[in-house]
């Protein structure tokens, strides 16, 4: 008897210490989770300027950077965040010396080394991360982003109909200035447009644009779920014609890379945005917004694209005398940095030719994989169209996405197959 006593209570003292252990592991492993996605959420958000991000400026690096590095401290032996491989060492060499190169060229102080340090290890603990964590952050930031947009264009529409809405203003470095109604911006430059283009709380509809549409490139087969309507509405009414242009552009290598009815899909968009342009001429005989922010703009007037304003009649002068002399190697510090200059000729403006091979030279290291190489493909053409217009390789809202397609698309694809096949 005292023996089954001695073997009851061992069996029931290992079980309650093997409830706890598990409850413990789960508790780190959710600590652990969230401070990763914490951190790589500020990251995102941060590289956007949304209006309640301003105070930190470039400071969110610090916080992103610690908010990760506490992840991967918390998680130790109870949850794999980090890759067993060891290929993040040459993307995170690469980003190294593109930045700290950046920082030299032009000459800034010793607190541009300082924060950019926590930029490197942002990245850095990205490119460490497992696939699948980073493909759930994405997936969880079109969730969070679609849902947050839609209350955003809701009071927009309020806005519009003429709901009185508390409001504030705002000034952005000297260079913006705002009417803040905090769940979207009002461009002071647009008070006398009858409809104003959306932005939510970001800087430009440009800005907005982009990101919604290079989220919606982490969403192939899976647009027809809400968060991500929400984003595609938000992306039409931002009138951004960037952001149509990659709209499109990630319409038809979605489809390539999923690589399913190609031919049947393809006719069938083309149809759509053909019928779209169509009714754009048609409705209020052309008077409206899709045809005069979209349409003219991509017009051919003396060989030259009429939506092309990404920089100054000035700025094409200094860039031409540029590109004939030395400087070109290594850029020229810009004399009159007019506000609304933006693009590729902008960055080898600022960091040469040099620089521009940097770039490329971290992008290889970050997005190239032998796992899909048309995901790599698409990837590079639409880095390339988003870098032609932006000149802003680096924003993690920007990048995050492309090394998504390019690392985690095995991942996504397996899981989207599955799903579209039990929907």
């Amino acid at each position: 008897m005292r023996l089954l006593t001695t073997n009851i209570k061992p069996v029931r003292l290992d079980g309650f210490k093997l409830h706890t252990v598990r409850l413990n592991e789960w508790s780190t492993t959710d600590v652990a989770m969230m401070l990763f996605y914490s951190g790589m959420a500020v990251a995102y958000l941060g590289s956007m300027n949304p209006w309640f991000m301003w105070p930190l400026a470039d400071k969110f690096a610090i916080l992103s950077a610690v908010l990760l590095v506490s992840s991967y401290g918390v998680s130790n032996m109870h949850v794999s965040l980090r890759t067993n491989q060891m290929d993040y060492l040459l993307p995170t060499t690469a980003y190294f010396i593109l930045t700290f190169y950046q920082i030299f060229i032009r000459g800034q102080n010793v607190n541009a080394y300082i924060v950019n340090i926590f930029y490197v290890i942002t990245f850095c603990c990205l490119f460490m991360t497992r696939r699948e964590h980073v493909k759930h952050f994405c997936d969880l930031m079109a969730k969070g982003m679609g849902g947050f947009l839609a209350v955003s264009m809701f009071f927009f529409l309020l806005y519009l109909a003429g709901f009185p809405l508390p409001s504030r203003d705002a000034d952005f470095m000297n260079i913006y200035s705002f009417a803040n109604y905090y769940f979207f911006l009002i461009d002071t430059r647009t008070f006398f447009e009858i409809i104003p283009r959306f932005h939510s709380v970001f800087l430009e509809p440009g800005h907005m644009g982009t990101m919604t549409a290079l989220l919606l490139f982490t969403q192939i087969g899976r647009w027809r779920r809400w968060y991500n309507l929400s984003l595609l509405l938000a992306t039409i009414i931002s009138f951004s014609l960037a952001a149509y242009g990659l709209l499109v552009a990630i319409i038809f290598l979605g489809l390539w890379i999923q690589g399913k009815h190609i031919l049947k899909q393809t006719l069938f968009s083309v149809a759509v945005i053909a019928t779209i342009i169509a009714g754009s001429f048609v409705y209020n005989n052309g008077d409206n917004l899709l045809h005069d922010l979209i349409i003219l703009r991509i017009e051919i007037d003396d060989g030259e694209l009429a939506g092309d304003n990404r920089v100054t009649d000035s700025f094409k002068a200094d860039y031409e005398s540029l590109l004939q002399s030395s400087d070109v190697l290594v850029g020229r510090d810009r004399n009159n940095e007019e506000f609304g200059n933006s693009g590729y000729r902008v960055f080898i403006y600022d960091y040469g030719l040099i620089g521009l091979l940097f770039v490329c030279l971290f992008y290889l290291a970050a997005l190239h994989t032998p796992h899909n190489m048309r995901a790599v493909v698409a990837v590079f053409i639409v880095g390339g169209m988003n870098f032609v217009v932006r000149g802003y390789p680096l924003w993690f809202a920007n990048f995050l996405p492309l090394y998504y397609l390019a690392r985690c698309t095995q991942v996504h694809m397996t899981e989207s197959s599955s799903k579209l096949k039990t929907e």
